[in-house]
């Protein structure tokens, strides 16, 4: 018999806090505009206990993962290899606690995995007899962001031609008397229709979608899971960083509605199932590089923020938000850094848990969407569901036909290797076909 238990927990940071995602902010948060949220949601067949927590901020670091893993085995009996911890990926969180972390930002990260960790054990706490089923519907609030330009730069833009992933992703879980318990939903999009323009705390887009869909089912807590989508942004959502066009909470709020608006008519098809079992495995793998690549865009880094740097700033007037200057500190430690790795494999660990008829992949970076949907169409389970943002960050993962034409994640991913992503794919097809 399956059991399933589910908990939400409030991890708001204080105002105040540096925010993520977009480095040349100009301001800290103002405000809260809606909560953030730690999900955690734990499935025992009553043979294995496999958990699922979704955290509303930009990525979730190793050493809170580490943390809250360790915890959990003993708290809430879920081991290490069964609990896959990822985030919503919200560019409107907190900065995580670097080198130049204030008091309250490093009180904040240090509290953080307590927090998680306590959602986990309400979630085991809270098991009950219930029933699971999955389904895929159709959403097309996303667009590739990889625009080519005349001349074949690419920016960050709206390309109406290129692939993005249209699948939405949904688990059923109800309660034995058939009401809802909880809802996974799985949908591949950065959630960035708020812009470096915005300074106020928020869940962005998966937050009012989070928020339609409990409404729409009467009950339940639904969970967030970001897919591959390191290629992809809203299609509503501002270019050049809001500058170039507008974002706000509107365009958050119609893309929540319209993806929780699918989310509830797939959970009406998403019929229980009678397969109940839970299996896991977790594994670190390798990645190929390429080092001098990496090399050489840290160096051409490094002289662009000298030249900068040398140059006067110009005046700010009150009502600009973002601009981008390079940090040469940041630039020369970056440089320093990749010359003491060398030409070393990427590590990264990859995580799959089958539950009932639906599979997870963990992968932790920023997938291109066309390794996504690969991999979840040469998978031996149906459905497979890809979770982004999972177990720690390696930073993004493009496809070998991006590293030739350029743009911001591949000259992001300068470190890999041009087949990097087909070597993920491969190793995680692997670790499905070993469940």
């Amino acid at each position: 018999m399956l059991k399933a238990g589910v908990a939400a927990l409030d991890i708001t940071p204080p105002v105040g806090v540096r925010m993520a995602g977009f480095a040349g902010r100009t301001k800290p948060s103002l405000a809260v505009h809606d909560p953030l949220t730690a999900r955690a949601l734990v499935l025992d067949d009553g043979r294995r206990r496999a958990g699922l927590v979704a955290l509303d901020i930009l990525y979730a670091t190793e050493p809170v993962v580490a943390k809250v893993r360790e915890a959990a085995a003993s708290a809430a009996g879920v081991p290490p290899d069964g609990l896959l911890i990822a985030s919503t990926h919200t560019h409107s969180g907190p900065q995580d606690a670097g080198e130049e972390a204030a008091e309250q930002e490093r009180a904040y990260w240090d509290s953080l995995p307590g927090k998680v960790i306590e959602a986990v054990n309400q979630a085991a706490a809270r098991l009950q007899p219930a029933r699971l089923g999955a389904a895929s519907g159709w959403c097309a609030i996303g667009v590739n962001r990889r625009e080519k330009l005349p001349g074949g730069r690419i920016e960050l833009g709206r390309d109406h031609f290129g692939k993005f992933d249209t699948e939405v992703g949904v688990v059923r879980i109800e309660k034995a008397d058939g009401m809802p318990l909880a809802a996974v939903v799985n949908y591949a999009c950065h959630a960035v229709c708020l812009m470096a323009d915005s300074c106020l705390i928020s869940a962005d887009y998966p937050g009012f979608a989070k928020h339609f869909l409990e409404e729409r089912l009467g009950g339940g807590t639904a969970l967030f899971f970001n897919g591959a989508c390191g290629n992809v942004n809203p299609r509503e959502a501002a270019v050049e960083h809001g500058l170039a066009s507008g974002s706000g909470f509107r365009i958050a709020e119609r893309a929540g509605r319209n993806l929780a608006q699918e989310a509830a008519r797939v959970w009406g098809k998403a019929a229980p199932s009678e397969e109940v079992g839970i299996s896991f495995a977790r594994r670190t793998i390798s990645l190929p590089t390429n080092y001098q690549r990496a090399l050489a865009s840290a160096e051409a880094a490094v002289a662009e923020a000298e030249r900068q740097a040398a140059q006067p700033l110009a005046d700010l007037t009150p009502y600009v938000t973002w601009r981008s200057v390079p940090s040469v500190r940041r630039a020369r430690a970056a440089l320093a850094r990749l010359r003491e790795r060398g030409d070393a494999p990427e590590q990264c660990e990859i995580q799959a848990i089958k539950a009932g008829p639906v599979a997870f992949l963990g992968w932790p970076g920023e997938v291109f969407c066309e390794l996504g949907m690969d991999l979840k169409e040469r998978s031996p389970f149906r459905p497979t569901y890809v979770i982004g943002y999972a177990n720690g960050m390696i930073g993004y993962v493009p496809i070998p036909e991006a590293f030739p034409e350029g743009g911001y994640e591949a000259d992001s991913a300068a470190r890999l290797a041009d087949n990097a992503g087909l070597v993920l794919v491969e190793e995680s097809l692997a670790l499905l076909g070993s469940l």
